[in-house]
């Protein structure tokens, strides 16, 4: 793997932690994006985290919460405002986020100085907001069958969030080590892949049937990387948990080359394989063989009938006809990309296939194609899928003894 600037350890880490953890707790720069390898119990993953990113921590919280309080027209009352929004729904998931994760943000905040407040409205945002495409092909779709996974994070340019990306390669004490594409400050996971090779992204699909009071969807991804040995115990873990709101995933397995997608709600679960007989019976999908992608509206009747995404309208009797561009763009534009270049799709027709997918507001574009990990993110005005995109090796990232295709 490429690397643009020289090995950074804190000294602050070294005179914490064990020998043993001050040497993997480090930074090291990709041409500019900072890969942080985080290693230990939960209390010394947040300690690193903080310790070696402090300012970034600090920058990326106050930079969000600013852009939420000054999205509230009103001055005198908008931070309040900002707050309570945030501050609500934190305290219905509270009871379910679980406890190392707790115990890692008051790490987290102590190390960077970040008020614990502050880090629980950051955790809070993801579920309060709804975009993203994700698309995986294999098989016969691609040109040699490898699988590709593809997810373009839309949420909005504008916030700025995007200056403190990060790749942190993270080593839970006792749980898989995964890779989570995101931002200094953020410990859940909204992009990510894990050693067993099962990646994950979600597209926030705004549904009626939703609650605060569950996991938070970005704390169950990373169950997901940590836990998650295959594609079927990936599937398991969205279903079994308590869920909050709208949210569809892609969630691919490169070494059994297979993925799904799996529509949820608060209260429904429905799974849908390639070329998935469901979607034959469905109108406005469009199946194909060895593929699977999503933006946000549902095929699941039941769950298309509770959503306010791309048209929806639960008042009504019937399923309401997708419309607008979550629908129009990014459904049908990642279906007629892959048809037109089915059989031939590699990374670089992947990343074509994510420029045509993405909004004004795509902050990030990650393609998974084992063992590459391809990360763009958003630069100033430009849109993440037409940045350059950096390559990373991931058996180098894990530190696999043996590399396995």
């Amino acid at each position: 793997m490429k690397r643009a600037s020289a090995l950074l350890i804190i000294t602050l880490v070294t005179c914490h932690l064990s020998p043993v953890t001050a040497e993997a707790a480090r930074v090291e720069h990709h041409d500019g994006l900072p890969i942080v390898y985080l290693e230990g119990a939960p209390t010394e993953l947040g300690r690193q985290h903080g310790e070696l990113l402090t300012d970034d921590v600090r920058r990326a919280t106050a930079t969000l919460l600013g852009y939420f309080r000054a999205y509230l027209k009103v001055p005198l009352i908008r931070s309040v405002a900002a707050n309570w929004w945030l501050d609500r729904s934190w305290a219905q998931a509270k009871p379910f986020v679980p406890a190392d994760y707790l115990e890692e943000l008051r790490a987290l905040a102590s190390a960077s100085g970040v008020s614990l407040r502050d880090l629980w409205r950051f955790h809070a945002v993801p579920d309060r907001t709804y975009a993203c495409s994700g698309l995986a092909v294999w098989g016969r779709a691609t040109s040699g069958g490898r699988l590709i996974h593809t997810r373009n994070l839309d949420w909005t340019i504008e916030v700025g969030i995007q200056r403190y990306a990060t790749v942190c390669v993270v080593r839970p004490a006792g749980k898989h080590a995964f890779v989570n594409v995101g931002w200094a400050g953020f410990i859940g996971a909204l992009t990510g892949m894990n050693d067993r090779q099962i990646s994950i992204g979600q597209i926030g699909a705004e549904t009626v049937d939703a609650t605060y009071a569950g996991i938070p969807m970005a704390f169950l991804m990373r169950r997901v990387l940590e836990e998650a040995d295959d594609l079927d115990e990936a599937v398991r873990l969205i279903r079994e948990a308590p869920r909050t709101v709208g949210v569809n995933y892609v969630v691919a397995d490169a070494k059994a080359n297979r993925a799904v997608v799996v529509e949820t709600t608060r209260s429904h679960v429905a799974v849908f394989e390639a070329d998935d007989a469901t979607e034959h019976g469905v109108a406005y999908a469009r199946p194909l063989p060895d593929a699977v992608f999503r933006a946000d509206t549902a095929v699941d009747a039941g769950i298309r009938d509770r959503q306010l995404a791309s048209g929806g309208n639960p008042r009504a009797p019937g399923l309401e006809s997708p419309a607008g561009s979550a629908y129009e763009v990014r459904y049908l534009g990642q279906a007629a990309g892959i048809l037109s270049r089915y059989g031939r799709i590699n990374v670089e027709a992947a990343k074509e296939l994510a420029k045509a997918a993405a909004p004004s507001s795509n902050v990030q574009s990650v393609i998974f194609a084992w063992p590459e990990l391809w990360v763009a993110n958003a630069q100033g005005p430009t849109r993440a899928a037409y940045t350059t995109y950096h390559r990373l090796d991931l058996r180098e990232l894990f530190a696999l003894d043996t590399f396995e295709d």
